[in-house]
């Protein structure tokens, strides 16, 4: 059955005014991760409790239209919103997840144009934290899931909404600590897992020479996180001795970041430079030229951001942070910490990649992975994958939809552990000169309404499609 059979239409115009202002009041509710990091975290905000109140007015939205949700918290201020559209047939499929997050990182408000958690509405775009990362998701899934109630029609499956917390730090109070503690809350009634889930990062356009590809997101990369510590003796600046944290630190960080980590190509990075043209590059991976390789990447991309996204798609990352040594100008310190985000491709040991690096950070510190998520790859040719490809191709047919492997990491990793295929799928079509890339916890974070109007119908079309019976 089509998304229009037995199905009331839905004004997009109305809808896309609607979620334009969902999007506006979530981000005028300073859910910053870490919470108890204080107002200087949220531009003066205080922030605790804000992924709670998130997660109300979620609930408060869907309960509205007449669907039950909740707000669960694992602990308190940590809230996270479920609710459910059910199926209408007697033996339905197992679900189909709108996955979310509702934290977002801090800011330093100084370098803004506009007040980050103002949700300001300018010109066609939406100002404020989490306008990219992901409110901007938020609010068209609760758009889909309105449209859906709203509809009426057939379905085959049910439809989980899922907005949690603590996706900036790992998700263990947010999609990690549900997986493990309610995993019925990302199943069927007959507690089956979900089919497969949708979630944010990949959707967008970008524009290559005169190329406009859809990112479609079906890998990621691995995360070690990684703490470096020293210890030494203490003792007066004046009179200085080799035995001082800083200095030890300090070497080892320098010699991690220093450290090359050679490119190889995967199978999904390969389709997706294939995609945007850059066959040059990729044979440049290939053969491990690497100065070839740098030099088709400025030849092919303006956007340094993408070069850089594109360049660790290629490779093992490890770059350090945080670095936190010493208290007192005139004392040598005994003890310091350093904090390495270190990135796996999906082919990567990463046991064996973080031997190497304690070696390469040499005897004077101890190394330690703090937390361990694998890559994750799904199923490129999956009947919701393509879904996605053809909404795609009747709302844009000059642009190219294609499998892609994003660098961060994402709550996607948790509900891997219940073998749920989760693929990052936000669409928004971008003019060539929005700096979208910069913007994921960068200054002036911010979304066009017309990439909203875009994503919107496509995103409701493959939900549609997917659970219709």
């Amino acid at each position: 059955m089509s998304a229009e059979v037995g199905a009331a239409r839905t004004d997009w115009e109305r809808a896309t005014d609607e979620v334009v202002e969902y999007l506006r009041a979530l981000i005028r509710i300073p859910s910053v991760n870490p919470p108890d990091g204080g107002p200087v975290l949220a531009a003066g905000r205080d922030p605790r409790g804000g992924e709670t109140a998130a997660a109300r007015y979620c609930a408060e939205i869907l309960s509205g239209a007449g669907i039950s949700a909740e707000v669960l918290e694992s602990e308190p201020g940590r809230g996270s919103c479920f609710a459910r559209l059910s199926a209408t047939v007697p033996d339905p499929q197992p679900p189909l997840v709108l996955l979310s997050h509702l934290d977002v990182v801090p800011v330093e408000a100084d370098p803004w144009s506009r007040d980050p958690f103002g949700g300001e509405l300018v010109e066609g775009v939406v100002w404020g934290r989490g306008a990219v990362d992901m409110k901007d998701m938020v609010a068209m899934e609760l758009g889909v899931m309105l449209a859906l109630a709203r509809e009426g029609g057939e379905r085959s499956r049910d439809v989980i909404f899922a907005a949690v917390a603590d996706e900036e730090a790992g998700g263990l109070f947010g999609a990690r600590h549900w997986v493990e503690r309610r995993p019925d809350v990302f199943r069927g009634r007959d507690g089956r897992p979900a089919a497969a889930a949708l979630n944010e990062v990949g959707g967008y356009s970008t524009t290559v020479g005169s190329r406009r590809v859809y990112t479609i997101q079906v890998a990621e990369k691995g995360i070690i996180w990684t703490r470096l510590t020293a210890t030494g003796t203490t003792g007066h600046g004046s009179m200085p001795h080799p035995d001082n944290a800083a200095v030890k630190l300090a070497a080892a960080v320098a010699r991690l970041a220093a450290e090359a980590h050679p490119a190889r190509l995967t199978r999904v990075v390969r389709d997706f430079l294939d995609a945007l043209g850059l066959d040059g590059v990729a044979e440049a991976a290939k053969r491990g030229d690497e100065e070839r390789l740098r030099a088709e990447l400025e030849r092919a991309t303006a956007d340094p951001v993408l070069r850089r996204s594109l360049d660790a798609m290629l490779r093992d990352t490890v770059t350090p942070t945080v670095i936190r040594v010493g208290q007192k100008m005139n004392v040598i310190p005994g003890f310091g910490q350093a904090e390495v985000d270190v990135r796996t491709l999906p082919d990567t040991d990463q046991l064996a990649l973080l031997e190497h690096l304690t070696g390469v950070a040499g005897s004077d510190v101890r190394v330690e992975a703090v937390l361990t998520l694998p890559p994750i790859t799904w199923p490129a040719d999956a009947e919701i994958v393509q879904l996605m490809v053809a909404a795609l191709g009747r709302a844009d047919p000059d642009g190219e939809p294609a499998p892609m492997m994003i660098t961060p990491g994402t709550d996607a990793k948790a509900l891997a552990l219940l073998g749920i295929p989760t693929y990052g799928f936000a669409p928004l079509r971008l003019d060539p000169d929005v700096p979208f890339l910069s913007l994921f916890h960068g200054h002036d974070e911010r979304v066009p309404v017309s990439a909203l109007r875009f994503g919107l119908p496509v995103l409701h079309e493959v939900v549609r499609g997917f659970v219709s019976a």
